[in-house]
């Protein structure tokens, strides 16, 4: 079997080389950049000169910057929770045999199914001021103007969570569905027998026996979340006025908006740094459960 030690490493090297060559390489690439004066002249003249942690002070200085961070604090915290809550309740539902059960499925799943551009330039579409949701809702005469839902400052950014919660609902859906159906039926005809409540089978059978699934599920959700760009960009571009701006929509503008690649590198490298400490803390979660 000796013979066969060094080609059985051959099958497993391009998967080294991938991870070496996308994932490793940029991380690296990215925190040396954070630690330098890079800009666009500095780039094209290769002058650029490390300035240590001064990318980052100023960052974190940066007003933009910081309602950057709550934006992607609310951001995540709402979509998050709707999206369990939702995803949650519909799997209950499924759980259960119906007629057209296995159809309806399929057409919850759709949302993950569309590509996030397609998805984005749709829901863009619906919430504009002359959008399809402000067009019914005035020839209904439920409103006297339209509703500035991605042109308000104070709506854009619960108007991207409610964008986002739909895209999530059927991930969320399809881990905690199949949880369900790893759990055994005679719990549940066990504590019907001793009078349980439908609610009260779901809060001492389900969630416990969930607690993998569901910490699975929320660590998940937590790091799509922190790190979604594309959704954002597409309908509103961080604004109005900077006002929906997340780490990674704010980096992008820094980098390749402003040309400033060190502090666009520093603001990625603090979001890179948040999904760390989230993913440490519900690995904590799960060592202790």
């Amino acid at each position: 079997m000796e013979r066969y030690g060094f080609k059985r490493y051959i099958f497993v090297l391009p998967a080294i080389v991938f991870i070496l060559s996308f994932m490793i390489y940029p991380l690296i690439y990215n925190l040396n950049l954070s630690f330098k004066d890079v800009t666009l002249i500095t780039f094209i003249r290769g002058t650029s000169e490390y300035i240590g942690l001064s990318n980052y002070m100023e960052v974190i200085s940066d007003p933009t910057f910081q309602r950057a961070a709550l934006n992607t604090l609310i951001f995540t915290v709402a979509s998050i929770f709707f999206q369990f809550v939702i995803g949650f309740l519909i799997a209950l539902l499924f759980n259960k045999e119906f007629p057209l059960r296995n159809f309806l499925i399929s057409l919850l799943m759709l949302p993950w199914f569309i590509p996030i551009l397609v998805s984005g330039t749709i829901f863009k579409f619906f919430l504009s001021d002359l959008g399809f949701i402000n067009n019914v809702l005035l020839s209904l005469k439920l409103i006297k103007e339209p509703i500035p839902f991605i042109t308000n400052s104070n709506l854009a950014l619960y108007s991207l969570v409610f964008v986002n919660v739909w895209l999530g609902i059927p991930f969320n859906f399809i881990l905690l569905y199949t949880g369900l159906k790893g759990i055994p039926l005679e719990l549940y005809e066990s504590a019907e027998i001793d009078g349980a409540t439908s609610w009260k089978k779901v809060w001492f059978i389900t969630i416990p026996m969930l607690k993998p699934v569901i910490i699975t599920t929320l660590m998940l959700g937590a790091i799509f979340t922190i790190k979604v760009f594309d959704l954002v960009w597409i309908i509103t571009k961080g604004g109005p006025g900077n006002s929906s701006h997340l780490f990674s929509t704010y980096s992008y503008l820094l980098a390749f908006g402003n040309f400033k690649f060190g502090l666009g590198a520093a603001v990625s490298t603090i979001m890179l740094l948040v999904i760390v400490i989230v993913v440490g803390i519900f690995n904590i979660i799960k060592v202790e459960d």
